[in-house]
C-alpha cells in the first residue's frame, strides 16, 4: 500500500466531516434523501480512511486524537516528514 504523507492526511481528516455535514444540511433542507445517504457514506469513508493511515510514519501506531501533535505519542519522533 502506498504511503500517504501524515499532513495529507490530516487535510483529507479535517475536510471530509466538514463536507458530509454540509452535505447532511443540504440534503435535509432540499429534502434530498440520496444526498444524506451520500454524505454518511463521505464520513464513514472518512473515518475508515483515518483509521487506516492516521498513523506515526516511525512506530505505525494509531494517532488517534493526537493528530496535530508534533510528536508521537507512543515513541516520541517527531511527526514530520
Amino acid at each position: 500500500m502506498k504511503k500517504i504523507q501524515l499532513k495529507h492526511v490530516r487535510i483529507v481528516g479535517s475536510i471530509s466531516p466538514i463536507l458530509g455535514i454540509f452535505l447532511i444540511l443540504l440534503g435535509c433542507w432540499l429534502k434530498i434523501v440520496w444526498l444524506i445517504y451520500v454524505a454518511i457514506f463521505v464520513m464513514l469513508a472518512a473515518i475508515i480512511f483515518l483509521a487506516v493511515f492516521n498513523r506515526c510514519p516511525h512506530c505505525g501506531r494509531f494517532l488517534g486524537h493526537a493528530g496535530g501533535a508534533a510528536f508521537c505519542p507512543h515513541c516520541g519522533d517527531k511527526l514530520d516528514e
